[in-house]
């Protein structure tokens, strides 16, 4: 009768993974084209911009393991884009997502610096646009 019950139990919990895992959204994939809303932000670094706030393409904030990491990394933006422009804006980028090692090269790090880009999601800009003046 045990048994059982925890085999049943084990199949209640095999099915609940099963669920999460399929209404999860998945990793943005190196090279995939993605467009994200949010707040754009000033880097860490000399002309290095983020994307923080962000909404996935529904609009719904993303709350799966991987939105743990809560900013995304903007490189390779045209200069055309005039991201400084759009700072504490509201705005809708377009774009490929960006491997660590992608990311790395295109700043021009090395070391514990480029090691650094591992914990951290990265795009590869290629459009703006302006949603609002003001970010929440």
């Amino acid at each position: 009768m045990h048994r059982v019950l925890n085999v049943g139990s084990a199949a209640v919990c095999v099915l609940c993974l099963a669920a999460f895992v399929e209404a999860a959204p998945q990793k943005a994939k190196s090279g995939g084209t993605m467009t994200l809303t949010g707040c754009l932000e000033k880097g860490g670094d000399a002309n290095t911009f983020k994307l923080t706030h962000v909404a996935d393409e529904a609009g719904a904030a993303t709350k799966t393991a991987e939105a743990m990491k809560p900013d995304w990394e903007l490189i390779g933006a045209p200069a055309s884009l005039k991201l400084s422009d759009h700072v504490g804006h509201k705005v809708t980028v377009t774009g490929t997502g960006a491997s660590a090692d992608t990311a790395a090269k295109t700043e021009g790090k090395t070391g514990a610096a480029a090691a650094k880009e591992s914990t951290e999601r990265h795009l590869k800009v290629s459009a703006l646009k302006h949603v609002a003046a003001t970010c929440p």
